[in-house]
């Protein structure tokens, strides 16, 4: 079987032999870049495979060296989404009393190994990712990665006006799930739920096997509800539930907000009442507590209050009696965490008795997916130009 051929469903199952594979593929097209070291194609293809056999720090210095050899899009681009994923990998060194210390409590074998490989740490390098990036814009290139890229680097400095710029770039380039959905997302941080709503739509109509989060799904619900689209928000709220079940997506929590954001409290309930309270955050028991006050179960309010109450008191003791447990100084601070929690319950059960309804704040995560330049796994172009 050849690299090319792998089926990467299959990576989990078959990883050693995945790894073996990654390993004689590269050794393969080190001998081509040794015949064609100017050969941008070949040397990205070679950062690719030794990413898949987990050897980054080799892959960083192929990527660097094809966008000093032939600076490109493809070659530029991969180095700076490198840069924006992994970060830049930087030579860690020890002291020299270290590292005689060392050399002295190592055999000779170990020693030699160790001089010839270099220790390697890592840090974040999102300013050599931007810089490059702009390069890359310069270059007007034709195909959506590079925008894609550059909106997302916006997007985390919250800059969503021009974010949305190289997303429209990206979708009149190439529609796809992550650039229609980050796009709602920036509308939906604006405020501009009605155009939100739209881009989460045509977002989630674009899931597939290459991106298959429900994500898109739940902000077009959501958005749904919050405009006052009841029975819109229903049938995705019903539909969301069938398909995070059968794809075992983590998403009952969040699908029963698409109730309460349209006072549907019976709906709410039965989905919020399969959560494990005892162990879930204290924050998630606002809205459920109001249901059940509006559906005229208050003695479950108590029950269940008291039930995380004494939990809590439970845990605290146990902590603070347990000599092998963490610090004084981190007991006192896990004491005050919980006692804090106990007394956000108790004001909560008093907030709903008065009639006060509780608030749900929701946020659109980002999307994103492989931007690699010829990434075997999901099958990216490779452009060389």
């Amino acid at each position: 079987m050849n690299f090319e051929d792998i089926d990467f469903k299959e990576y989990e199952i078959k990883y050693e032999e995945h790894i073996r594979l990654a390993n004689e593929y590269a050794d393969k097209l080190t001998k081509d870049i040794s015949k064609e070291p100017n050969n941008a194609m070949v040397r990205n293809n070679l950062a690719i495979t030794l990413m898949e056999a987990n050897r980054y720090e080799e892959a960083f210095h192929h990527f660097e060296e094809a966008a000093k050899r032939e600076p490109n899009v493809q070659s530029l681009f991969n180095l700076a989404y490198f840069y924006f994923t992994e970060g830049k990998p930087i030579i860690s060194k020890m002291s020299e009393d270290e590292e005689e210390n060392n050399k002295e409590e190592q055999p000779l074998k170990e020693q030699a190994k160790d001089d010839a490989e270099e220790e390697y740490s890592w840090e974040t390098a999102d300013n050599e990712a931007f810089e490059l990036l702009e390069k890359v814009i310069k270059l007007n290139p034709q195909h959506y990665f590079p925008y894609n890229l550059m909106a997302e680097m916006y997007i985390k400095k919250e800059e969503y006006d021009i974010a949305i710029t190289f997303l429209k770039q990206a979708v009149s380039q190439t529609p796809s799930l992550e650039n229609l959905h980050n796009l709602g997302m920036c509308y939906y941080k604006k405020g501009m739920i009605s155009t939100a709503v739209d881009y989460f739509g045509k977002a989630h109509a674009l899931r597939s096997e290459r991106n298959l989060t429900l994500w898109p799904m739940l902000c077009y619900g959501v958005c749904l509800a919050q405009l006052g689209r009841k029975e819109e928000a229903k049938e995705i709220a019903k539909e969301m539930l069938i398909l995070s079940k059968k794809e075992e997506q983590e998403f009952q929590s969040d699908i029963a907000e698409i109730y309460y954001f349209i006072d549907d409290y019976k709906e709410f309930l039965t989905e919020y009442s399969k959560l494990d309270w005892v162990f879930y955050s204290v924050e998630y028991l606002p809205p459920y507590f109001y249901s059940l006050r509006k559906l005229g179960q208050s003695k479950k309010i108590k029950k269940l209050a008291n039930k995380i109450i004494a939990n809590k008191k439970k845990q605290i003791k146990e902590v603070l009696n347990d000599p092998e447990e963490c610090d004084d100084f981190d007991k006192v601070e896990y004491e005050a965490e919980m006692r804090e929690e106990i007394a956000f319950v108790r004001k909560t059960v008093q907030d709903v008795y008065a009639g006060i309804r509780p608030t749900i704040k929701f946020e659109p995560y980002l999307e994103t997916g492989c931007y690699f330049y010829g990434c075997f796994r999901h099958n990216n172009p490779n452009p060389n130009y």
